[in-house]
């Protein structure tokens, strides 16, 4: 091959090495900083508004957010308190359609 392109293609391959070190690293660095802000709420400014619902947010407001974790799994009692409610909510919509009355059909 010829010397010119030896180089190239040493170099290239040496710049790519670095920059994927560099991007695991900052990777590791982000994952670092994640687990210790376990509460999950941040701020953040408004830049320009990106949502027609932000319309009437003007730059630099600070807004706050939220980010929920993901369960895998629920508790038996978190389970049944929630069913406790769904049921309530049937019952109540049931009873309010038979408080209707019949409905009459004539041909």
């Amino acid at each position: 091959m010829n010397p010119i392109t030896d180089l190239l293609f040493s170099l290239t391959w040496f710049a790519l090495l670095v920059w994927a070190i560099r991007t695991i690293s900052q990777g590791w660095n982000l994952a670092k900083e994640g687990s210790s802000s376990a509460s999950g709420v941040w701020t953040t400014q408004v830049k320009r508004a990106v949502h027609p619902e932000m319309k009437d947010v003007r730059p630099g407001e600070e807004l706050m957010g939220v980010t929920f974790d993901k369960k895998d799994s629920c508790d038996l009692e978190e389970y049944q308190e929630l069913q406790k409610r769904i049921n309530a909510l049937k019952e109540e919509l049931e009873g309010d359609d038979e408080d209707d009355g019949d409905i009459v059909v004539r041909r």
